[in-house]
């Protein structure tokens, strides 16, 4: 390669950088499709998701969640589902459960609500909240959409968390995907 040109050598390396992270097929490619241990649902995610289960003792029952959350920097994308027993089912409405979650998620995180509207997942009805997070020590303030539902006596919550600074019109694409891949398995 001759002095004069590797500057333009180093203009087509730069442009084919810029490509590849500009062409969507490219910059999806760490997602990967995730199904559950018992096989209720499947979501495309980031990267593997750690696990972790959750207890709380109410006095009718023992609620345990499992958590299946994948961070990507600041990004956070997640699945928390909790089994109601059919009693709790019985004498207390789904839409004031939702609620109850919905209070308890932005509690949690030390949320803002922005809004709480009907939705659908997987072609059932759900709830999808849209609310955010301030920064903190560890992280960036964050703007965080959540689908909520239940499918048979599951309690689902599917989330993701993205960066405030980031792109807003990538990080709505991320969302969207996040949230078209989620199927429920058969058994659901």
């Amino acid at each position: 390669m001759t002095p004069s040109s590797l500057p333009q050598a180093f203009r087509l390396a730069l442009l084919l950088i810029v490509l590849c992270l500009a062409h969507p097929a490219l910059a999806d490619a760490p997602w990967t499709p995730f199904t559950a241990q018992d096989a209720s649902f499947r979501v495309d995610m980031p990267g593997s998701p750690t696990l972790e289960t959750r207890e709380r003792w109410f006095p009718a029952s023992r609620f345990v969640s499992t958590v299946y959350k994948v961070r990507r920097g600041a990004d956070v994308f997640g699945v928390n589902h909790t089994d109601l027993p059919g009693a709790v089912l019985f004498v207390t409405s789904n839409r004031y459960i939702l609620k109850n979650a919905r209070d308890g998620f932005l509690e949690s995180s030390l949320a803002t609500e922005i809004s709480f509207e009907k939705s659908e997942v997987d072609g059932h009805p759900a709830r999808q909240l849209i609310y955010d997070i301030p920064a903190d020590a560890e992280n960036p303030a964050q703007r965080g959409t959540a689908k909520l539902l239940f499918v048979g006596k599951r309690l689902f919550i599917f989330y993701a968390e993205m960066d405030a600074r980031a792109d807003p019109e990538q990080s709505a694409q991320e969302v969207q995907r996040f949230f078209r891949s989620i199927k429920f398995g058969p058994e659901s």
